[in-house]
């Protein structure tokens, strides 16, 4: 985990590195790198996102998360998470006073792959004065497809805040003996804008 941050760390150096621009010029930011500290409390998944921002107030989102979870789903109990997801969103911004500002509403496509281990029960055994705790895996692998809502707040045009949710369902075969079909997300991404 150490190292995964280190890396994540040093790759937003470079590219603030890369991205000075003289402080004369009037363009305006085309980039944003964010995180997804809300995941990363609730569930421990480590969720850093890139956007491109385009005219006329729409953007191309891509997430990578790392230590992924199914909708929340076992967050306090997971004993072992080797799961990984790409996602894909297109943002439209509403707002007419700034450019990617404010509420927006985005269409999404998501790959996961990976198992997640859980503590499925545990019991004091009486008999042989042991502790039984008994493990369960299940594979979050699959595609997803949804949409979302949220909002986005601008600081001095570089740091934003974006509160946001949404709702996908699994496309393709996917075990639903465990897992429900359809996941529900919240996002609270902390970013730079070069």
């Amino acid at each position: 985990m150490k190292k995964l941050l280190s890396t994540v760390l040093f790759f937003l150096l470079i590219l603030n590195t890369n991205a000075q621009e003289d402080k004369n010029s009037n363009t305006l930011a085309k980039n944003e790198i964010s995180v997804n500290l809300l995941d990363l409390v609730v569930a421990g998944t480590l969720g850093v996102n890139y956007e491109r921002l385009f005219d006329n107030n729409q953007s191309l989102l891509i997430g990578a998360n790392f230590f992924d979870t199914y909708g929340y789903y076992d967050a306090g109990y997971i004993e072992d998470n080797s799961a990984f997801s790409l996602e894909a969103a297109f943002l439209i911004y509403f707002s007419k006073e700034k450019d990617h500002h404010g509420f927006f509403f985005y269409p999404q496509l998501k790959f996961r792959t990976g198992e997640i281990t859980v503590d499925d029960y545990y019991y004091y055994d009486i008999a042989t004065e042991t502790d039984v705790n008994e493990e369960y895996t299940y594979d979050i692998g699959g595609a997803s497809a949804g949409f979302g809502i949220g909002h986005k707040w601008v600081f001095n045009n570089k740091i934003t805040l974006m509160l946001n949710g949404d709702i996908a369902r699994n496309l393709g075969n996917f075990d639903d003996d465990y897992l429900d079909n359809i996941e529900v997300r919240f996002s609270v991404n902390f970013g730079y804008r070069f």
